[in-house]
């Protein structure tokens, strides 16, 4: 059912923070979004890992500083599953306009779990 994790870190200058992981540890920007102009998030590969950069704004005051990011196959599968182990859902499956389906839990020190799935090209009808 969980295919794929990875951190994302919440940053005040989602651009600057980029910037220095990238120059200091030799990241390389594979994903941002928006495409273009100011930006919101960044997925950074090294190697065979990465770390995901989002803006702070996402996460609201005195929240915490990141969030795991689980790849699955089917989001509201992988929802109603959390859901059955009574874990707190904070956003329930939604359609994104970059192209994927998430939804929002929460773990037991209040950190939040986003779980998403990419959009399936061959399901378009």
């Amino acid at each position: 059912m969980f295919q794929d994790v990875f951190p994302i870190l919440y940053a005040a200058d989602v651009e600057g923070t980029v910037r220095f992981y990238c120059e200091s540890f030799g990241f390389e920007v594979t994903y941002r979004w928006p495409p273009e102009g100011t930006l919101d998030f960044a997925f950074l590969r090294l190697g065979q890992l990465g770390i995901g950069v989002g803006t702070s704004e996402r996460r609201g005051g005195g929240a915490p500083r990141f969030e795991l990011c689980f790849e699955v196959e089917d989001t509201d599968a992988a929802s109603a599953h959390l859901l059955a182990l009574g874990v707190k859902q904070l956003q329930p499956p939604t359609d994104q306009p970059w192209g994927e389906r998430n939804a929002y839990f929460e773990d037991p020190d209040g950190n939040p779990i986003h779980v998403y799935a990419k959009e399936r090209l061959d399901s378009a009808e």
